[in-house]
Formats: C-alpha cells, sequence, structure tokens
C-alpha cells in the first residue's frame, strides 16, 4: 500500500494524472471471465475477448465460404439478427487446433444439438475471410490448413440457438477457439 501511495503522490507532482486516466479509459475491457454456460474453458486456456451484444447479419454458414466480387457467398447460408455470446480462447502453447477442436466439438455435442456442419483445412475456404470478413476478429486468421469449423443449432424451450465453433492455428504458432452461442430474434422451423 506504502508503494501504492508514494506512486501516486510522484503522478500528482508531475502533473501526469489526466495521461493516465485517459490511458486506463482508452484501454478496451474484456467483458466478464465466464465461459460460455456448460462449455468450460479448454485446460489452461486463457480467455483473449468475451462478449455479449446483439448481432445484425450474422452468418449462419454450412458450406465451404468463398469471395465473390467482395461478397461472402456459400452455397448453404443463412443471415439473421439476434443475440450473440462470443468467447475466444488461446490455447496453452504446444496443444493443437485439432486438439482444441475436439475438446470444445465434444462439450457441444453433449448439449444435444443436431450437427449441420463441419469442415476442417482448405474444406473450409480461406482462412482469411473467416477471421476478417465473418467473424470480423483479424486474430483467427491463420494457416488454411489448420482451421476447423462447426455449426451446430438446438430447441431450447421452443427457442432454437445456434453453435458455432472456429479453430485455427496462427503464422506464430498460437492456436486459437472462438466459440459463438447465437440466439436468432425468431426461431425457424
Amino acid at each position: 500500500m506504502v508503494g501504492f501511495l508514494t506512486c501516486l503522490k510522484a503522478v500528482f507532482r508531475t502533473g501526469c494524472i489526466a495521461g493516465v486516466f485517459s490511458l486506463s479509459l482508452s484501454t478496451p475491457l474484456v467483458a466478464e471471465d465466464s465461459d460460455i454456460p456448460h462449455l468450460e474453458r479448454y485446460p489452461n486456456a486463457s480467455l483473449e475477448l468475451s462478449e455479449s451484444r446483439e448481432a445484425r447479419n450474422y452468418p449462419l454458414l454450412s458450406s465451404r465460404v468463398k469471395k465473390i466480387r467482395g461478397d461472402i457467398r456459400a452455397e448453404q447460408e443463412e443471415w439473421r439478427d439476434g443475440q450473440l455470446e462470443r468467447r475466444i480462447y488461446e490455447m496453452p502453447s504446444g496443444h493443437s487446433s485439432d486438439r482444441a477442436f475436439n475438446y470444445f466439438s465434444k462439450k457441444i455435442k453433449a448439449l444435444g444439438v443436431d450437427i449441420q456442419y463441419v469442415c476442417e483445412g482448405r474444406d473450409c475456404g480461406p482462412s482469411n475471410l473467416w477471421a476478417n470478413d465473418i467473424f470480423g476478429v483479424a486474430t483467427l486468421y491463420g494457416h488454411d490448413r489448420e482451421q476447423r469449423y462447426m455449426l451446430a443449432s438446438r430447441k431450447l424451450d421452443g427457442q432454437k440457438e445456434y453453435y458455432v465453433l472456429y479453430t485455427v492455428t496462427r503464422g506464430t504458432r498460437r492456436v486459437y477457439a472462438m466459440i459463438d452461442q447465437f440466439f436468432p430474434v425468431t426461431s425457424t422451423p
């Protein structure tokens, strides 16, 4: 505590307190440090992003993606509005994208979901499309051959909910897993 007070006095003496406060206010905060219910994180993985927000035109893609004249296209696609819960984890060093995918897909399947689509590697399409254009998270850009994607859904209390799992290994060999839980505004049959 004494060290903190000494530091605080020094900050006031130098007139830098406004800069310290503006820096702390401009730093983005990770939402709460919690997992999506019933989908506990991979052992020793670090939570990189946690967000809960309204999502407009959220992509539910169940085929390979490609970009045609600047637009993302898939043979089987649905774009919906709704509520999104998103978690992005960095896996511990030495753990593969496949291992992370197998761990989280097992947890998602245990919820009693219907698997609508699964792809891996280049069969998914370019990783840069998934990362930048579909998910809007540049951190998820990695090797095309080391990516995996799954779309699953289930009905709960008459409402349909979707789960999207995407794992990838970046050029730095860091492995990331993204889990989205999406609740559309209105359910489709």
